[in-house]
């Protein structure tokens, strides 16, 4: 019996010890082949975490305040300082991040005609002229074809792979990525409009709305990978909940019944680093319609 219960113990060290081998080669090779602006985000995120260390000034970063700013967390102290600095630091971020992703060979094969921040704002301009409704499937069957097929019809199979390799390649700093494009979309009326970008608030509310509101919106979300599902998810309701406060929810879209549900899910996936923070706005959220007497 001891033999027995000694020759296990000995199996279940080596399966141990393989397991870590394997888990540090694997992992420490891919970080060794990710680019200088993935490490950089990850290690900005790792000492959020673990709180300042000694020799450095400031852990707050430029993504993070992004992040912090989206999430609730950081005061703006004036409005002169947010169009004099934000708006310009807001497109300087964008040019960086596309830079960044010229230099990819993913990007490189797709041989695209023009830089690559012309062509997302050339995606952009296009969706925005072709808003899809979203709202009224349940009164035309037609709309729940349209809205099924709506990015196909409007971009085509070459700009939905790129953004489909774009989410897959750069999956590990997403999360401030699209903190950085929620604050860009959403700017409009404060940084001003060139060539109609970023699209007006009406435009962008109906996206949200197709995307959490009708069927083929749904199932867009629902076939991608957690963390961006519960991203855009998160970011969607926001941008309902500010065209609601600005009253032109012209579709009369009810995000009360997703808020509780979404904060739960979301603090409960620990892949989201301000996980707590969106969570905690998503109730902040419930109250203010809870306040106004439209949350049962």
């Amino acid at each position: 019996m001891k033999a027995n219960r000694a020759l296990l113990l000995l199996v279940i060290a080596l399966i141990a010890g393989g397991l870590l081998v394997l888990y540090f080669n694997y992992y420490g090779k891919k970080r060794e082949g990710r680019p200088a602006f993935q490490q950089e985000r990850e290690e900005e995120l790792k000492d959020r975490e673990q709180g300042p260390s000694e020799g450095k000034n400031s852990i707050n970063t430029a993504a993070q305040e992004r992040l912090e700013e989206v999430v609730g967390k950081k005061e703006v102290e004036g409005k002169a300082l947010r169009l004099e600095d934000e708006c310009p630091k807001m497109e300087r971020d964008l040019m960086e991040f596309f830079a960044y992703l010229e230099k990819k060979d993913y990007i490189k094969e797709l041989e695209i005609e023009e830089d690559l921040l012309s062509h997302f704002k050339r995606i952009i301009h296009t969706l925005s002229l072709n808003p899809p409704l979203p709202a009224g499937e349940g009164f035309n069957y037609s709309i729940i074809i349209q809205n099924i097929y709506h990015f196909y019809r409007i971009l085509g199979i070459k700009d939905l792979n790129l953004i489909k390799l774009v989410v897959e390649n750069e999956a590990d700093s997403m999360e401030v990525n699209l903190a950085l494009f929620y604050r860009w979309l959403i700017s409009g009326d404060e940084c001003g409009r060139k060539d109609g970008l970023p699209p007006e608030l009406d435009t962008i509310y109906r996206y949200a709305g197709f995307l959490i509101n009708s069927i083929g919106g749904r199932a867009y979300l629902f076939r991608r990978e957690t963390r961006l599902r519960l991203l855009v998810y998160y970011y969607c309701i926001m941008i309902i909940h500010e065209a609601d406060k600005k009253k032109i929810n012209s579709f009369g879209i009810d995000i009360t019944p997703y808020l509780e549900p979404l904060a739960d899910e979301i603090e409960n996936y620990q892949l989201l680093y301000f996980r707590r923070e969106y969570a905690g706005r998503l109730i902040d959220v419930k109250n203010y319609y809870m306040k106004r007497g439209r949350v049962s």
